[in-house]
């Protein structure tokens, strides 16, 4: 009760009424302040009427808010996944009817018409994998990565599917620290597009290098690192690296630290030329030293820890390949070089595009110039950032990467063609038969059988070869400098040259199973020896998924070749297998939302009781609190009532 008492003597009556006045609207206040609480179940409605429990209470009503948004994104992740889930397995089901289809049309059981009939039904098959494949969901294609706006799929006239989107991954937080994938790319779900071409391009280190993509691109944590100049006199600098962002920086901190000055020792840093792939410390005269503080690897990291030394040569930092690397920094500073051109052949289906880069200077230039001669083309730089990615996003067509007199291709790892290639991969995985089945039925080597212009006939043995470079080392052994193997200067393939100055004769090498495996069989008529024999294509790319599976089938179906349909068969196979593994991986997603919706559930309870215990009103104790609050007005309304009743009288 906030009453004041009543002083005895004489008190003006408007001071008296005053004082009960304030008491009434105390009163009140706080009645209206319980009546408040119980009708809106807060305790407070301003920051300031419980700073402390407000504070708490904002801090828990944000954590309940994204927890809210966290469940939201759950939701639509699950939704998305389960309608990936229902297309791939109506793939599936796809691929089971294919293999029917494939051993249905194997051998001399099924008659041409009805192998012209499943071929139909095939080509029915294929699309019905592009109509689910082309999925949609909630406004969105599915299975076309990060392309969500348009088909990722296109059926083309000639028999072939286009893929439109992207390798690219839609994320989402399922919780604080989880980032998940609500999508699978037609790439990834579908291997929509060809293996990528490209090899190790070992750009060398320059001035411009970042050192963010140092060491195949993990960087180097920048610090601290000490320098020792001597010369009979140590001289001593801590460079502080932090910040530097290019091997440039680190220059100019380094040498500043030995500012030019009479008498005084200086540092030079450069590249190392002998390698192009590391740092040069060199001091004007006596040694310098590198070395770490204690607790880092600074030093050791960018390659230049070292003892005392006249010159320090820094270890390879392995730059990692970027859109901005000049072609001049390619294959550890040598450049990719011209000697008759500066052009490529990309053959894709069945166009074959000349490429011209003689007006690129950095790799992102070579990726426009692609794109521009071949829409169909997909570019990047590989998984571990050494080199590029060049792929075809046809399936059911062939892709091959060639040069046009000259070497540029190779210079730029990506030919598909070339001396480290497998014999086991040529021929679309079928390889190349370096044995054969004698009459006794035992294996025994199959030579490859050169019938020269001079008539004599040499056979070249290649039983345990497995390079393409073996078989024209092999090859060149036999008569050094003229019996000559090499690749073709246009295109892919094997050329074979036999000039002995004298013989015109014509250059045959017989149709045996590993001639026509090495693309070599054939004859060279010309009467002039510098004519070689020009081998053909021998190992073609093409996408590995279901739609070229099926589109490959299709066709054998149609031309009645049981030697691709009994290749075709163990692939189906392998791609029903492997999409098991892809509808496993969403599955596996599934499972983690499910986990992580509970476990957000069960927090969000938590989080509600701690809000409720800072925030809600407790009813029992403001009821109590109510109750007196009106006895309190009550008596002071009393007070009121019978204090204003007195006269003068009571004063005398």
């Amino acid at each position: 009760m906030t009453l004041g008492p009543i002083l005895p003597g004489r008190l003006p009556g408007s001071l008296t009424a005053d004082r009960l006045n304030n008491a009434l609207q105390t009163n009140f206040s706080l009645l209206q302040s319980l009546q408040d609480q119980i009708a809106t179940g807060h305790k407070f409605f301003l920051p300031g009427e419980s700073p402390a429990a407000a504070t708490r209470a904002i801090v828990l009503q944000k954590s309940i808010e994204r927890q809210e948004q966290l469940q939201s994104n759950i939701a639509t992740s699950r939704s998305f996944l389960e309608a990936s889930e229902g297309a791939l397995a109506a793939i599936s089901d796809s691929l089971g009817r294919a293999k029917s289809l494939a051993l249905a049309g194997l051998g001399s059981v099924a008659s041409s018409e009805e192998k012209q009939a499943l071929a139909a039904e095939a080509a029915g098959v294929v699309q019905q994998v592009v109509n689910a494949a082309n999925s949609t969901f909630r406004g969105r294609y599915l299975f076309g990565g990060s392309e969500t706006d348009s088909a990722p799929f296109e059926l083309l006239g000639n028999g072939v599917v286009r893929y439109n989107g992207d390798g690219l991954a839609i994320d989402s937080f399922a919780d604080l620290e989880l980032l998940l994938s609500n999508n699978i790319d037609g790439q990834s779900a579908f291997e929509a597009t060809t293996p990528p071409v490209g090899s190790d391009l070992n750009p060398a280190l320059t001035l411009d290098s970042r050192i963010e993509d140092l060491l195949g691109g993990q960087g180097v944590n920048l610090g601290l690192i000490n320098i020792t100049l001597n010369n009979g006199a140590a001289e001593t600098a801590q460079v502080d690296l932090t910040g530097a962002e290019t091997i440039g920086d680190i220059k100019t901190r380094l040498e500043a630290a030995f500012p030019v000055a009479p008498g005084v020792l200086t540092l030079t840093v450069d590249i190392d030329p002998a390698t192009n792939s590391g740092i040069r410390l060199t001091p004007s005269a006596g040694t310098v030293a590198v070395t770490d503080l204690s607790g880092s690897t600074v030093a050791r990291d960018l390659g230049v820890a070292s003892a005392a030394a006249a010159t320090v040569n820094g270890g390879d930092l392995d730059p990692q390949l970027t859109l901005l690397t000049n072609l001049t920094d390619l294959n550890g500073g040598t450049g990719i070089g011209t000697t008759s051109g500066d052009t490529f052949l990309v053959t894709n289906g069945t166009s074959t595009k000349t490429v011209d880069i003689s007006t690129a200077t950095t790799i992102e230039d070579v990726f426009n110039l692609l794109k521009t001669a071949d829409r169909d083309i997909q570019v990047g730089i590989n998984a571990a950032g050494n080199g590029l990615a060049i792929s075809s996003r046809l399936s059911g067509s062939q892709f091959s990467i060639g040069e046009n007199s000259d070497t540029i291709a190779a210079d730029l790892g990506i030919r598909t063609f070339n001396g480290s290639t497998l014999l086991a991969n040529l021929n679309r995985g079928n390889g190349v038969p370096l044995e054969e089945i004698a009459a006794d039925g035992t294996l025994e080597s199959a030579p490859l059988n050169i019938t020269r212009r001079d008539g004599t006939t040499a056979s070249v043995e290649l039983k345990g070869l497995k390079t393409v470079q073996q078989v024209l080392t092999t090859i060149n052994a036999v008569d050094p400098g003229v019996l000559v193997a090499s690749l073709n200067v246009i295109g892919n393939g094997i050329t074979i040259l036999d000039n002995d100055g004298v013989s015109t004769g014509p250059l045959t090498i017989e149709d045996s199973n590993l001639a026509i495996a090495l693309g070599v069989n054939g004859t060279e008529a010309s009467a002039n020896p510098a004519v070689p024999l020009v081998g053909q294509e021998v190992n073609p790319i093409e996408a590995n998924g279901v739609l070229n599976l099926l589109l490959s089938m299709q066709v054998a179906l149609l031309q009645e070749d049981d030697a691709e349909l009994t290749r075709l068969n163990p692939l189906i196979n392998s791609e029903a297998l492997r999409f098991s593994v892809v509808r496993g991986e969403i599955g596996s997603r599934l499972k983690t939302i499910d986990e992580t919706e509970n476990r957000l559930l069960d927090e969000s309870i938590r989080l509600q009781e701690s809000l409720s215990i800072e925030y809600d009103t407790d009813v029992t104790e403001v009821l109590t609190q109510l109750a007196f609050q009106q006895s309190a007005i009550q008596a002071t309304l009393q007070v009121s009532a019978s204090t204003l009743q007195l006269s003068l009288l009571n004063f005398l």
